[in-house]
Parts: structure tokens; sequence; C-alpha cells
């Protein structure tokens, strides 16, 4: 799959889109999704195999919106972390309640977790 570099910015109330190396490879949008769409249909004009486009996407912000959305994938990051961490010790903890000939339903209301989930976290341990 071939990748392209491409860099939106915002406009006013829209937004441009361009694809590096590519002059006539650009688009608008009013969203960064419709904008994409035109790209990708626009570059797909000018490359041989457009259904082997892939883009690596360069979404220009002003700062203080970069910044919080930095914020936000650092916290969404250590959310996956401790999601992480959660999910095996649950996993310790129906170990021990199964040894215990625990049901799923009774350790579901122990670990209040619901009962799916922890079906899920068993089939992973076996």
């Amino acid at each position: 799959m071939a990748e392209y570099y491409v860099t939106y910015k915002k406009d006013g109330r829209s937004w441009r889109g361009s694809v590096k190396g590519y002059r006539r490879a650009r688009a608008r949008g009013r969203t960064i999704r419709v904008t994409r769409v035109r790209l990708r249909r626009a570059l797909g004009l000018l490359v041989d195999d457009p259904d082997a486009i892939d883009f690596v996407e360069d979404v220009r912000l002003p700062g203080a919106a970069r910044r919080l959305l930095g914020r936000h994938w650092a916290a969404r990051r250590r959310l996956a972390g401790a999601q992480a961490r959660a999910d095996a010790a649950a996993r310790e903890a129906l170990r021990a309640l199964k040894e215990l000939s625990l049901g799923v339903r009774d350790a579901s209301d122990l670990l209040g977790l619901p009962p799916l989930k922890l079906e899920k976290l068993w089939r992973l341990t076996a």
C-alpha cells in the first residue's frame, strides 16, 4: 500500500487538504472527513493504483487545541494501561472464584462486571 503525506489546514469555515509532492492533489471541504474523501478522489486521478492509497495525515491545529488533543491522547494511553491491569486483576479473581465453584453470574455480582465481560476474560485465560 502506498503512503501519501497529507496536510489539513483550517481555512475560515472550511478545511484545505493537500498531498505532499502532488501539486494538483488538493481539496476543500466543510469537515476534515469530507476533505479526506475529496482528496482521495483527486489523488486517485493522478496515481496508477487508486485502491492502494494510504494517507499519513497531519492536521494543523492552533496551539491550544493541539495541546488539549495531546492531553486527551496521553490520558487515553494511561486509561488503556489501567484497563489492562484491571482486566488482569479480574481474570485472577475470576480464576479464584471458579476454583470455589462459583458461577459466572455470581462472580459477576461480586466483581461488579457484566457476565459477558467475565466470559470474555475467562476465554482469554484458557
